[in-house]
């Protein structure tokens, strides 16, 4: 017996140079933890507003809790009745048809969108009190530009191989700073870096900066032709991470009606809620 537990040592011993897992578990020497890099949000700031107040407040009242004695009588009460009336065969019971629950998408009616975004419009207006302006996310903040100048946006798009569509809306700044174009479409989807592609036919093809790489960034979306639901669209930015000397951020944004070019210029910081910046209607 001790010479047959000393060969088992001498083996477990010879055989750790080839198995290294084994080789740890004989010497109890754990593997340096390895830092992982931190992972961008999944949902746009928005996203996570509309969800969070999408879901009910379920209010539970003393007198709907049953203590345990309680609930064991009602048990017991109903396993009497229960027993008394006459038992029905199973081929006679009629069969309940479950009604599947429907799970709604926060933001996919056009209504339930409009009534969240301006209840999120009246808490950010409340948290930012009077040190700091802002408004309701119904109220557009984009200024219009007049005389619009689209060269710099074609530069930029061309340059990143942006796709174009009859409906497109663009948007450019000038620092390596993180920000995101959003667009809630007529029936209340959402296009944004999280979700790129919607069921009416809207996609996110650029989306820049999320690494500071470049000064001169651009993001888009579009519609292929003929493909734009018609309705109105709504257009949000969002400062998402900071990543220039500056923090407030200079942007304009091209908007491609169908029909026309109409361009909005508007400024943003880091701390500040997404921006409602444009509305425009599909005819």
């Amino acid at each position: 017996m001790l010479a047959a537990m000393i060969t088992f040592g001498l083996y477990a011993i010879l055989s750790a140079e080839s198995n290294p897992a084994h080789a740890a578990r004989l010497t109890n020497v754990r593997a340096s933890p390895v830092a992982a890099p931190a992972s961008r949000p999944q949902r746009f700031a928005l996203e996570d507003e509309m969800v969070r107040m999408s879901k009910p407040k379920i209010e539970t009242r003393e007198s709907d809790t049953l203590s345990d004695h309680d609930s064991a009588e009602l048990v017991e009460e109903a396993s009497v009745e229960y027993e008394d009336e006459d038992s029905q065969p199973i081929e006679d019971i009629p069969e309940i048809e479950e009604e599947a629950e429907s799970e709604e998408t926060p933001g996919t009616n056009s209504l339930d969108s409009e009534f969240l975004l301006e209840e999120i419009g009246k808490e950010w207006q409340i948290k930012a009190g009077s040190g700091q302006s802002a408004t309701t996310l119904d109220e557009a903040t984009g200024e219009a530009v007049r005389e619009s100048d689209t060269s710099e946006f074609e530069e930029r798009l061309n340059r990143e191989g942006a796709q174009t569509g009859k409906v497109q809306v663009s948007l450019i700044w000038d620092n390596t700073n993180d920000l995101d174009l959003s667009v809630v479409c007529p029936s209340g989807e959402r296009i944004s870096f999280d979700h790129k592609t919607s069921r009416c036919g809207g996609r996110l093809d650029i989306d820049m900066n999320e690494s500071p790489t470049s000064e001169q960034p651009v993001e888009n979306i579009y519609w292929s032709k003929d493909s734009a639901p018609k309705g109105d669209y709504k257009v949000f930015v969002e400062h998402f991470e900071h990543h220039a000397e500056e923090d407030l951020t200079n942007f304009r944004i091209l908007v491609n009606d169908g029909d026309n070019n109409k361009e909005f210029k508007g400024e943003i910081t880091n701390d500040e809620p997404p921006q409602l910046v444009c509305v425009f209607s599909v005819e």
